[in-house]
């Protein structure tokens, strides 16, 4: 079976983890590359299951060595894919989540052109407001910064093969593996 490439992005507050989650949990073919960043953990998140945490040091030498599809430099701190990882899950028949952002989904496309592409978009300008004032886990200036990426980012959502509106998460799964089934 042949693996299959998924570069997902979309908005801070979207719901991208929620979506990826239940996607993992429906379909055992699908798993989420774990990125590396160099920024600290939330709270609840995990090390080696939400992200990689490395140190800045540790994340440019592993660039230096070619380690990363790409990567970039966001909110002030580095995001990675790790390549080796991405290509064992496409080996194994997986259906490989790349969990990127803009900047980086853009670079991966060009890279990999195989992939498939979606953008994940919120209900309402208004709804995404509220999902990430409620996160509770960013400073107000932090929260403008987001909402502001997040109308700039969604602005470029037409790059992507697919858009799809977070509405629901049953919803937004069941659109997913449609695009999978039908790519």
């Amino acid at each position: 079976m042949t693996g299959r490439l998924v570069i997902l992005s979309g908005p801070s507050g979207v719901g991208k983890d929620t979506v990826i989650n239940e996607w993992v949990r429906l379909n055992p073919r699908v798993e989420r590359v774990v990125a590396y960043t160099t920024r600290s953990p939330r709270v609840g998140e995990i090390p080696d299951v939400d992200y990689h945490f490395v140190s800045r040091d540790e994340f440019l030498k592993k660039a230096e060595a070619g380690d990363f599809l790409e990567y970039k430099l966001v909110y002030d701190n580095y995001y990675a894919t790790p390549l080796k990882d991405m290509e064992a899950m496409l080996a194994a028949g997986k259906i490989a989540i790349l969990k990127i952002d803009v900047q980086g989904a853009l670079s991966a496309m060009q890279l990999r052109p195989d992939a498939m592409s979606v953008f994940i978009l919120p209900p309402s300008e208004e709804e995404l407001r509220r999902r990430i004032v409620e996160r509770g886990s960013d400073e107000p200036e932090v929260v403008r910064k987001r909402l502001d990426q997040a109308l700039s980012e969604i602005a470029q959502s037409d790059q992507y093969r697919h858009r799809i509106v977070n509405d629901s998460v049953e919803n937004a799964v069941r659109q997913l593996e449609a695009l999978v089934a039908n790519e």
